[in-house]
């Protein structure tokens, strides 16, 4: 079974309105989503409001029973906006943000860029069988960037696409958060986006437990995706060393209760010898899978020019694991390095700031179970 670990570092949808072929098709549904939003939240609907409100609902179709914009879409969830009669003018019933609950939404669509696809290419290069993903959106954006653009470069390779992925909506409120690929079932799963510490949300995003079951023989594996606070909102490093003493409790817990088979894996965003992660790396019997015997890479980081100072991301591997570890190795063509190693053959000085896959490599193993 092959593991690995990837920050995609991307964003795989987009307002449709945004990818619109001309700007004068997008912005006026921009422009619109942006006015109706900004009316709906006054306290008091005035007449000019409402006219208003209706003017922009009729020009962009969403007083149709059944509306088919493009770029938008009116959520109405609690109580009623506007009434329809069947012959005359649609009126505004509404008085105020305290009668109804709704709101614009801008439409979504997937990204359609080359970076995207390089991002797809290293993942069905490395074809692990459970990939850890950071900085995903969410589950639909995880759905649809695999089934247009991974299981397609997977087919060119000869590799099965992914039965299964997951993402929880994790603490970061911009949609960073961490996934799940896998080709085995996920069993079950727990999220810690609630686990508190002196009032505060210990997890930037979360420290989910997949429990992944990959067969009656070798019984269940555990990953634990993380993705640590960044060095910019954690300066210090003091919140990254208590999510590390957060996910060894975690982890401490669930080789108490057996579980033998365990992987903590993401981006931690900061190198071992910060002292940051040391509740991980030198208080566990975890093992980081570059630092066995199985990794013969000449670069020991894993973020842009791989540095020692760049070694960001990890594949931590319980002593069973650790034991049964054949083949480790880091993934690098996404990102332009030309005096190091070989990127993909369309990712060169013009085209690496728009073409590069990811400013992460992927890290990979193989475990013989």
């Amino acid at each position: 079974m092959r593991l690995g670990t990837f920050n995609v570092e991307n964003l795989f949808l987009e307002p449709a309105a945004m990818a619109a072929s001309k700007w004068s098709v997008g912005q006026p549904a921009l422009d619109a989503a942006r006015e109706l939003n900004t009316i709906f939240e006054y306290e008091v609907y005035g007449s000019k409001d409402k006219q208003r409100m209706l003017e922009l609902l009729d020009k962009h179709g969403l007083l149709a029973a059944r509306p088919d914009n493009p770029y938008l879409e009116l959520q109405r969830i609690r109580g009623q906006l506007f009434k329809k009669p069947r012959t005359g003018p649609a009126e505004i019933v509404a008085n105020g943000r305290a009668a109804w609950v709704g709101w614009i939404d801008l439409k979504k669509q997937p990204i359609d860029d080359h970076a995207i696809v390089n991002t797809a290419r290293v993942i069905a290069e490395v074809n692990a069988d459970v990939l850890v993903l950071v900085e995903v959106d969410n589950r639909v954006a995880l759905e649809e960037f695999h089934k247009s653009y991974v299981v397609p470069e997977l087919a060119k390779l000869g590799h099965e696409p992914y039965g299964y992925n997951m993402v929880i909506d994790g603490n970061d409120r911009r949609g960073i958060d961490v996934g799940i690929l896998s080709r085995k079932p996920l069993a079950r799963m727990r999220t810690h986006i609630t686990d508190m510490i002196d009032g505060a949300r210990v997890f930037s995003r979360d420290c989910p437990e997949y429990y992944v079951s990959i067969g009656t023989d070798a019984g269940e594996l555990v990953v634990l995706p993380n993705h640590f606070a960044s060095k910019g909102s954690d300066t210090t490093g003091r919140r990254r060393a208590v999510q590390a003493q957060r996910v060894r409790e975690i982890y401490d817990g669930l080789r108490a209760d057996g579980h033998d088979l365990v992987v903590v894996a993401g981006d931690f965003n900061d190198y071992p010898a910060s002292g940051a992660l040391d509740a991980l790396l030198k208080d566990t019997d975890l093992t980081d899978a570059m630092a066995t015997d199985k990794y013969h890479g000449a670069f020991p980081g894993t973020y842009q020019h791989a540095t020692a100072h760049e070694k960001i991301d990890y594949l931590l591997l319980s002593p069973a694991l650790t034991a049964r570890v054949t083949a480790v190795d880091v993934n690098r063509h996404g990102y332009y390095a030309p005096t190091k190693w070989e990127s993909f053959e369309d990712i060169n000085r013009e085209t690496k700031d728009r073409f590069q896959a990811s400013d992460h490599h992927c890290v990979w193993a193989d475990i013989a179970l």
